[in-house]
């Protein structure tokens, strides 16, 4: 909790938004990731989570992406069959991603095929959010959504987390950018202390209601 508290401080005064601090965050608590490792549209421009991952210093990182200038080790279309192996990798990043895609089904179910038995497939996704085209961007998924096709598609184990704190927590994140970086603290943490009393007067109107981001972790 210490952790998160300064990291809002200073991840917010950096720049960052408020989904991808507590992505970042929740990233802290995670298993520590080892063996092979898929990550889905990055390159060796690391994205911030990078810095809050455990990853065993033996694991292999193999980046693919559709674009040449995130510099990633393999350039592919992922609505394409994965220039991969089955049950190649140990771990498969997938965050950011499934937005961005039209043939969702298609990335989750390849993303099965190249896992080792066992193996995890980890990711988040935005649900209430500016739209962000990179270069599209085509759905939002409740958690019913992401728990049913997951576990049709074979995974197993599937766990859903919703990432935020509610209504006033989602204004902070649409409106930060009017602000300031040295002042949008203040703006968050005000709007930390309202969604606490809307939730404590009205708990149906929390984080599992105005949901700013999912984090989501399955195994094969």
């Amino acid at each position: 909790m210490k952790k998160l508290f300064w990291d809002l401080i200073k991840e917010t005064i950096r720049g960052k938004s408020l989904p991808r601090i507590l992505i970042n965050n929740r990233m802290r608590a995670a298993e520590i990731f080892s063996g092979e490792i898929l990550d889905l549209a990055s390159g060796n421009l690391r994205p911030s989570y990078h810095r809050f991952l455990k990853i065993d210093p033996k694991a292999k990182i193999t980046s693919v992406d559709i674009s040449d200038e995130r510099q990633p080790d393999i350039l592919a279309d992922l609505e394409k069959q994965f220039p991969f192996a089955d049950e190649k990798f140990n771990n498969i990043f997938c965050f950011n991603l499934l937005e961005h895609i039209f043939d969702y089904r298609h990335v989750i179910s390849e993303s099965f095929r190249v896992l080792k038995k066992n193996g995890r497939f980890t990711g988040t996704i935005p649900f209430l959010g500016s739209v962000h085209g990179d270069p599209d961007d085509y759905f939002r998924y409740t958690r019913s959504t992401l728990e049913r096709v997951f576990k049709e598609t074979g995974f197993s184990g599937v766990k859903v987390e919703a990432l935020g704190y509610g209504p006033f927590s989602v204004g902070y994140y649409m409106t930060a950018f009017l602000l300031p970086r040295i002042l949008r603290p203040f703006w968050l943490f005000s709007s930390i202390g309202f969604d606490k009393i809307v939730t404590f007067l009205r708990k149906k109107h929390g984080r599992e209601k105005y949901v700013l981001m999912y984090y989501f972790e399955c195994r094969k």
